[in-house]
């Protein structure tokens, strides 16, 4: 068999192709929480480097600054650090599942070096990103949940593919054609995840079971973004499974011509 190219592939891609790899919501929930397990310790290091401070100062300005009651401050300034600290981690993060996937070692310097070095992609992306949703949830409220579930994995393609703004956009969109109602059960499950935690916390502090003090709710918060990550791995499976299913017939029709001892190239990708 002669050696070939795949083209569907995309390019830069760091991409390591499981054939037969199952696409069910189960399956890479199974994937991802095997990947968060077995990654757990680096992974939680890793949020919690940016995290830590960040929840703190969150926490300390609720407190001191904005006051319990003005939300509207309280939301602008977390969403603040999420977009311009917390994408650090969540490349990290990713990182860690990428490697973890091909067996290859890593650190979590690695994956801390690596979330700086994705910050301007990561950023770029999520910014058109959250432009496009924002204007699709002001203008009609119905193509938001559309869109919403078609560009979940940009963070993915921005990391893994070294991909920033559109054409991460339109990668993702690619990758999860078809694929719309698969996407939203998965985003449906975790948030029922993230739910409980949220909803349990609530249920403490006004039983006044969990200390009224700024310090216990940065805790909090950090186990949640911990938490959270968990997510984020689902994300990155889900990328990798649709990724390798995109890239198979590629590698289907590659096979068969050099079966057949036909050679050349085949088309580009569409």
């Amino acid at each position: 068999m002669s050696d070939f190219t795949n083209p569907y592939a995309p390019p830069a891609a760091e991409i390591v192709v499981q054939p037969g790899d199952p696409l069910r919501i189960g399956a890479i929930m199974s994937r991802a929480w095997r990947i968060f397990r077995e990654r757990f310790v680096q992974i939680a290091v890793t949020i919690m480097l940016i995290w830590v401070p960040c929840e703190l100062l969150s926490c300390y300005m609720d407190a001191f600054v904005f006051g319990e009651d003005d939300f509207r401050k309280s939301f602008k300034f977390a969403q603040l650090l999420e977009n311009f600290f917390g994408i650090i981690a969540t490349a990290g993060v990713i990182h860690l599942a990428l490697h973890h996937s091909s067996g290859a070692p890593v650190s979590i310097g690695q994956a801390f070096v690596a979330g700086l070095k994705a910050w301007p992609r990561m950023w770029w992306t999520r910014f058109l990103t959250g432009l496009l949703l924002v204007l699709s949830f002001l203008l009609l409220v119905v193509p938001f949940f559309y869109l919403y579930p078609r560009l979940v994995l940009v963070d993915s393609v921005a990391v893994c593919e070294r991909l920033s703004g559109s054409a991460a956009m339109s990668r993702c969109q690619r990758l999860t054609q078809g694929r719309y109602w698969q996407v939203t059960g998965l985003l449906l499950i975790l948030m029922l995840i993230v739910g409980v935690p949220i909803v349990l916390l609530v249920v403490l502090s006004v039983l006044e079971i969990i200390p009224d003090f700024w310090v216990v709710d940065a805790a909090f918060g950090v186990v949640f973004d911990i938490t959270a990550a968990y997510g984020t791995v689902c994300f990155f499976c889900m990328y990798q499974a649709f990724s390798n299913q995109h890239a198979q017939p590629g590698i289907d029709a590659a096979q068969k011509l050099a079966g057949a001892g036909l050679g050349g190239e085949l088309p580009p990708a569409p």
